[in-house]
């Protein structure tokens, strides 16, 4: 009977036909009636009447037994309960024949347990010994059929735990080594016959597996604890998850842009016309040790949908030579908005197509970028350049300038923005205007191919697998979703590239679903869109965010021929594309090939001084990846078509990515810094402030009638004058923060037009005219800005007579100030400037233009007077 239970036992005697049937037992006790209680049915494991010395026999079938023999006991020490009657009988349970004893009590029992004991009917009515004690004496209760919240089931037997023993072990172990030695403290304690402590012991290797496992749950401990708290936190991804919770966006950083200036071959294009087509996304270079790459176009929006953009040029529009109308005004004054090229541009021979009308070729030229350049005769003059937008071509001539043939002069008037008036004076003859402009965005375009799970059909080498991680938990199927990610792989070392500024800065990333058996873009396009959170996506949106961070192979083994990779979060450098969950943007089907297409960010390395992007061809290893289109769409030869190509501007606008450093300073208190709401007049100027062109701004409460108003006024950057564009802009923004029911008015800010005349001693060695013009310059020039520039008088800016002094004096030449005289125009007459300060108002801001065009601005004059030359001593 080793090894089986009691039970299993007794019941085995019927199945052995060789055995015998020795014993029986109580199988259970049922109620008959519960609402009466007093009739009892005992059913047997084994009938009593089939035993080899049965109780009773089966022939006598229903027959009474004293009911002495049958003792109902309370087993909470309540009274003993009579047996009245007691009979065996057989009934039918299931179609089998059971026999059993039937009892009739004198009274029901309460609610305490009792315990039925069946004993042979001969006195003394000992207990039977054909009924196993085991199974004798069973427990039951007369309340069984009322209705109870219990278990009828018996508890286990609660058998109590040896006594814990603490064996004196490290307990401030972590890693692997002191784990061990801890393990192997504590298992020669607990099993001090275990002596076998040799690397090659069973036990030995199940402890190092558990301190190899313990080491690696106490870094993911660190770890998740550093990365938890602002003050210790080190990787950008849990940067930027702190900084989200308080709404700070962190700076990605901005991918360098720049126009770069062709010179276009008479050669070039078919049948040598001299204009070409230049592809979006060509590649230039600027040389170096570590050459950056450049790419024709705005960014990688110009070749996401369909073929690329192409950007025409030709060579008629390398250098336009500028009109003079009067030789003795040979130069364009500082604010000048447009100027007379000789000849009619663009004629039709000069565009990719023939246009329908003159406004159609006229229309050509609107909106085109173009580069104003001087080259000075005098190689003492510096050469400056210029770029404005056209807005206006209008072809003309000039009847007082004739020809070679005696016709009147053929020119074409240029005009562009107000806010884009040159800076500084210009001469004529030196100037000339280029046509062929060409924009460009620092970064190199990077193609790479994934898929999500293994698709039915066999993958080309060079597509790689999205990794899979499981997702949240969904507590009503209680299943986790999968997420996919996937590591762009040139992005941990070169970066990525990102255009725009705050909020609306976006990655230059395309991600494109593709045919997985020939790697083409599907038709129509299935483009799936960056966001910066997917927590505004839906389910069913084709939507995917970036994430800090490079996930990629971690450790391989080789098992049986086969590797087997893992796959991990390896860096905190670089971007990793994650697709959503389900509940957040939609989660791609398995098998699906993408193509993902991004450009590299070399950020501040691609700031570049003037004239440094030149080649064409790759400085090292000399690939070309610039390409040419004729109009008829064959490619175009590069070598005749292109001379020379430069960025006349430095190039300044490239960003690294925000320091951690300096998130950590200025997260935390950001919130109280940038509000988005106007309240006070405070407010709003400091909201009017925050557009890039926005000097100064002001603001102030008036009561118009009914209620109050509001009314913003701003001083423009490097202007005199609001343009309506700006115009429109600056009001939007203030109808976006005002208050509800608080109209908002946009005004022109207040000048108040200064007259200035000047009177000043030049030295006795000096020339007159020389030094009259240094003053000057030193006062209205640009570059540097003159005393008064524009950006440098604001609202309430006073002007102080020691500073104009000072400035005057430090020009080489002058000896002294003799005298200076003002007038302010409509408010006061010419008068002494004796006082140190001419105090202006809040509201004010101080002009001087000296500009003819306009002499109610302000004017300036000087009148310089030439010291004696000394006496030299006898």
């Amino acid at each position: 009977m080793a090894g089986e239970d009691r039970l299993t036992a007794l019941l085995a005697q019927a199945k052995d036909p060789a055995g015998t049937l020795g014993v029986t037992g109580i199988d259970f006790i049922q109620v008959l009636d519960p609402a009466v209680q007093t009739q009892l049915r005992v059913f047997f494991f084994l009938n009593p009447d089939e035993l080899d010395d049965p109780i009773i026999a089966t022939a006598d079938l229903p027959v009474d037994i004293p009911s002495a023999s049958v003792e109902i006991q309370s087993l909470s020490g309540g009274l003993r309960i009579p047996v009245v009657q007691a009979t065996y009988q057989s009934i039918l349970v299931g179609g089998r024949s059971r026999t059993v004893l039937d009892l009739t009590t004198a009274a029901p029992g309460d609610f305490s347990l009792y315990q039925l004991t069946l004993n042979t009917t001969a006195p003394p009515h000992l207990p039977d010994p054909r009924i196993d004690r085991f199974f004798n004496g069973l427990e039951f209760s007369f309340k069984q059929g009322c209705p109870s919240p219990l278990d009828c089931k018996p508890p286990d037997l609660d058998c109590p735990p040896e006594a814990r023993v603490d064996f004196p072990v490290d307990y401030l172990a972590r890693d692997f080594v002191s784990l061990r030695n801890a393990l192997l403290d504590y298992a020669s304690q607990r099993y001090p016959n275990w002596h076998e402590t040799i690397e090659a012991d069973l036990g030995v290797m199940l402890t190092e597996v558990m301190a190899a496992l313990g080491d690696e749950l106490s870094y993911i401990q660190d770890r998740y604890a550093r990365e938890a708290h602002w003050e210790t936190l080190t990787q950008r991804r849990s940067l930027r998850h702190h900084a989200r919770l308080i709404d700070y966006p962190i700076d990605e950083g901005r991918s360098a842009s720049t126009v770069l200036e062709m010179q276009v071959s008479p050669d070039a294009g078919a049948s040598n016309s001299g204009g070409v087509f230049v592809v979006a996304g060509s590649l230039v270079w600027a040389p170096g040790d570590r050459p950056i790459p450049f790419e024709i176009g705005p960014g990688l929006a110009a070749r996401t949908m369909g073929p690329p953009e192409q950007y025409w040029v030709h060579a008629a529009w390398n250098a336009m030579p500028v009109h003079v109308p009067d030789a003795s005004q040979p130069c364009l004054p500082v604010g000048s908005t447009e100027l007379f090229l000789v000849g009619h541009f663009p004629l039709d021979e000069h565009l990719p197509t023939p246009p329908a009308n003159a406004a159609e070729r006229l229309r050509f030229w609107e909106g085109r970028w173009m580069l104003l350049q001087t080259q000075p005769q005098d190689p003492s003059l510096p050469q400056r350049r210029h770029w404005v937008q056209i807005q206006e071509v209008e072809p003309t001539t000039d009847p007082l300038c004739l020809d070679a043939a005696d016709q009147p002069l053929l020119i074409t008037r240029l005009r562009w923005a107000t806010e884009q008036a040159l800076p500084f004076e210009v001469c004529l003859p030196d100037l000339s205007v280029h046509g062929n402009i060409l924009n460009a965005t620092a970064g190199e375009t990077r193609s790479e191919y994934f898929a999500t799970r293994l698709p039915e059909t066999p993958l080309p080498a060079d597509v790689q697998l999205a990794l899979e991680r499981q997702g949240p938990l969904d507590e009503i199927r209680c299943q986790r979703s999968l997420l996919y990610r996937y590591s762009l792989q040139q992005a941990e070392t070169r970066g990525l590239g990102w255009l725009g500024e705050g909020a609306v800065a976006q990655p230059e990333l395309e991600l494109q679903e593709v045919d997985p058996t020939t790697l083409d873009p599907r038709s129509p396009p299935d483009f799936w869109h960056w966001q910066s959170t997917l927590l505004d996506s839906t389910g069913l949106q084709d939507h995917v965010t970036l994430e800090h961070g490079t996930w990629r192979r971690v450790i391989g083994f080789q098992r049986l021929g086969e590797t087997i990779v893992h796959n991990d979060y390896a860096s905190g450098a670089g971007f990793t594309l994650r697709f959503g969950d389900g509940e957040f943007g939609r989660i791609p089907d398995a098998g699906t090939v993408f193509r993902v297409r991004y450009r590299t960010g070399p950020g501040v390395q691609a700031n570049l001084p003037a004239d440094a992007v030149t080649q064409l061809a790759h400085p090292v290893n000399g690939t070309v990846s610039f390409a040419l289109l004729n109009p008829d769409g064959t490619p175009a030869a590069l070598d005749l078509a292109t001379t020379a190509i430069t960025n006349p501007f430095a190039i300044t606008n490239g960003r690294d990515p925000q320091p951690a450093e300096e998130v950590k300073q200025l997260a935390p208190e950001a919130f109280r810094a940038l509000t988005f709401r106007a309240v006070r007049p405070e407010d709003y100027a400091e909201i009017a402030e925050r557009l890039p062109w926005v000097q100064r701004a002001g603001a102030r409460f008036r009561w118009t009638g009914s209620w109050l108003s509001t009314f913003v006024t701003v001083d423009p950057l490097n202007a005199f004058e609001l343009s309506p564009e700006r115009r429109r802009e600056l009001a939007q923004l203030m109808d976006c923060v005002r208050q509800v029911g608080r109209e908002v008015f946009v005004r022109n800010p207040r000048y108040l037009n200064l007259d200035l005349e000047i009177c000043f001693c030049v030295e006795p060695f000096a020339y007159l005219g020389q030094v009259q013009a240094r003053v000057r310059d030193a006062l209205l020039g640009a570059p540097p800005p003159g005393f008064f520039h524009p950006d440098r008088f604001t609202f309430g800016t006073p002007l102080k007579r020691s500073a104009l002094e000072a400035a005057i004096q430090a020009v080489p030449g002058v000896k002294g100030v003799e005298q200076m005289r003002l007038r302010i125009r409509g408010v006061t007459d010419w008068r002494s400037f004796d006082e140190l300060i001419l105090t202006v108002g809040a509201d004010q801001i101080l002009q001087l233009r000296n500009d003819p065009r306009f002499p109610e601005q302000g004017s300036l004059r000087l009148i310089p007077r030439q010291a004696p030359t000394p006496k030299e001593d006898p």
